[in-house]
């Protein structure tokens, strides 16, 4: 268990530091940074600038304990290394903010604000304030705090921009690793099935003993949980809400564009340089030549190249919608310019624009008003059902007092699955299975929240703990384990008499053959295995890509099958062809090489700025329980 947080702990970190350093603003959960308490003292500086104080610290290490979302104390996760994770995020968080501010780099407020307002929508897509507002209360924050945390968010990613830009991946590099991904090889293979084994006599006693203490694992069964619930579902409650004519009839009008479906157009270009060239193209097809044989001569783009799809008016190049809408069926645009140059349009066919009647938006917009009533409704029912329960009745008594049903399930794993067997589909989903193991037998947890909206509240009725039945109790089961065991071995060891064989000169197929065992030749494959049939191990393409030369054998297996492996040739990779995997290795070299720019950026900038921990106090601040 240890191993587990302690590995999730780390993967957490990781990723914070690189979301906000190269993937987005990381404005949804960062700490108080730039506007940290003036109580508390200096605990981190960088440079003469910037710092943080020991508030800032524990605010910042009390956010991540409880986004790693396992119950831990500060004394254990300090333990665990989040204390300092944290710090050396501040650390980083800091010089960045250094260098920026050292530059003067800085971003238009224009910038910052339509960003906000593109986060910050309603349903038909306009700045909703109330939300806004709404945001920026429940993370403390005042507008003018929040616009400048965004200010340093955005004057970072310029940094980070600049100094991470490389070029294309040099060809030499991309070429060999291309070489390497796409080599392909044919393989000769004979399956030797487990199940195709004579099944052994049972063992003997002690055999069985020694094979049940060696896989006792295996026999593990998990704790088991018997819980009871109320549930209150928003889609539940929606069912019997009626919402008036008018009202529906008024929201159908607010969302107007939610329902218009704009013109769609088949459109084909030929794209010129220049003005000229497709002012002379359109001359020839005035004349009578065919619209696809003058973009072939012109350009040299066959037909597939020329379609640009249905589309509306927003997906066109800048200033050329216009023209393409006004065009008929069938009709050539004159040249219109856009920031790729010269176009010659042609409308194959028009989807014309549609808006959806009231009488049919009416059903799905009175399902939606319903639903958005349900919830201030689970939201008035869940406060009443806790105040029941705080006030001493039982989960059944409150459930019945609010019309709401109890239900139960029994011999539930943490996983999700029944004692009994299959999967606990009835339980309410999203917190559930975490509350149902963190809270003790015969307690009720707190308001847990489930899937689509819906909220709970569980008991926890019994607990079967975990435990490893004795051999006596499951004699049959491992019996038979150690025979399907036994089997797989038995084919091993024929495979590797097979190799053998074929090592000491033998035909592979011949002498499969004499043994009544199948030979098949393996389709061309990568050492990524994409191209190997469902039927062979996993294992198959490591093993394949080992053997040196043609002709040589190996031998791999999985839990139902022994292989004897033969390369029978190698296909070299094609440099011209796949353009789309050679341009993905460039992009995956350069983000690499990115990588490696910012870890050496991070630690000139460390160096050149200085940076000074105050240990002492931070350790201070957290022996006094902050």
């Amino acid at each position: 268990m240890l191993q587990i947080i302690r590995s999730k702990v780390t993967s957490i970190f990781v990723k914070i530091l690189f979301v906000l350093l190269i993937v987005s603003f990381a404005i949804w959960g960062i700490g108080d940074v730039f506007f940290g308490s003036p109580a508390g003292k200096v605990a981190v500086k960088i440079g003469d600038e910037v710092q943080y104080t020991t508030q800032d610290v524990a605010t910042k290490f009390e956010t991540e304990r409880r986004r790693l979302g396992v119950p831990l104390t500060a004394e254990q996760a300090i333990q665990l290394g989040m204390l300092d994770q944290v710090i050396q995020g501040m650390v980083t968080e800091g010089i960045m903010i250094a260098a920026t501010r050292s530059l003067d780099l800085s971003v238009s407020t224009d910038r910052v604000v339509e960003f906000v307002r593109s986060r910050f929508v309603d349903r038909s897509g306009n700045f909703d304030r109330a939300r806004y507002q709404t945001f920026l209360a429940n993370n403390g924050w005042s507008e003018a705090e929040f616009v400048q945390r965004l200010h340093e968010d955005f004057t970072r990613r310029q940094l980070i921009d600049a100094l991470a830009a490389v070029g294309p991946a040099p060809k030499p590099v991309v070429d060999r690793v291309f070489a390497y991904r796409e080599e392909q090889r044919v393989a000769q293979v004979v399956a030797i099935p487990a199940a195709a084994v004579p099944e052994p006599e049972d063992p003997a006693a002690d055999r069985l003993q020694s094979f049940y203490d060696a896989n006792t694992s295996r026999y593990e069964k998990p704790e088991y949980r018997s819980v009871s619930w109320a549930q209150i579902d928003p889609a539940a409650l929606a069912k019997d809400i009626d919402v008036p004519e008018d009202e529906i009839r008024s929201a159908y009008d607010e969302r107007a564009g939610q329902f218009a479906t704009p013109e769609r157009r088949d459109v084909q270009q030929i794209l010129f340089e220049t003005e000229d060239a497709a002012k002379a193209a359109l001359t020839r097809i005035d004349g009578g030549e065919d619209f696809v044989a003058v973009a072939k001569d012109t350009t040299g783009v066959d037909e597939a190249g020329l379609d640009l799809g249905r589309l509306t008016r927003d997906a066109l190049p800048d200033g050329t919608a216009d023209t393409v809408f006004a065009l008929q069926q069938d009709a050539v645009s004159e040249p219109v310019q856009s920031p790729f140059g010269w176009h010659l349009f042609r409308v194959l066919a028009i989807q014309p624009g549609r808006t959806t009647p009231y009488e049919e938006a009416k059903g799905k917009l009175r399902d939606e008003l319903a639903h958005d009533r349900a919830l201030d409704r689970v939201y008035e029912t869940a406060n009443r059902l806790e105040d029941a329960l705080a006030g001493g009745a039982t989960l059944e008594e409150a459930a019945k007092s609010l019309g709401l049903t109890v239900r139960s399930i029994e011999g539930l794993a943490r996983s999700g699955d029944l004692k009994a067997g299959g999967r606990a589909e009835t339980q309410p989903g999203g917190q559930f299975l975490e509350l149902a193991f963190d809270t003790p037998q015969g307690q009720q947890s707190g308001l847990g929240e489930g899937d689509s909206g819906a909220f709970f509240v569980l008991r926890v009725d019994a607990v079967e703990a975990p435990r490893t039945p004795p051999l006596d109790e499951i004699r049959d089961q491992v019996v038979a384990d150690w025979k399907t065991d036994r089997r797989l071995e038995l084919a091993e060891q024929q495979a590797d008499a097979l190799a053998e064989k074929v090592k000491a000169g033998g035909d592979l197929k011949e002498l499969a053959a004499a043994e009544q065992m199948p030979t098949a030749e393996v389709p061309a494959m990568t050492r990524s295995g994409r191209d190997v049939p469902e039927s062979y191990p996993a294992t198959l393409p490591a093993t394949l890509f080992a053997i040196k030369e043609p002709g040589g054998v190996a031998v791999t297996s999985d839990d139902t099958q022994a292989v004897v492996v033969r390369l029978q040739r190698i296909i070299p990779a094609d440099p011209s062809a796949k353009p789309e995997i050679r341009d993905s290795i460039a992009s995956q070299i350069g983000q690499g090489v990115e990588s490696d720019v910012i870890e050496l950026l991070l630690a000139d900038l460390r160096e050149r700025f200085g940076v000074e921990v105050d240990q002492a106090s931070v350790a201070r601040l957290f022996e006094s329980g902050q």
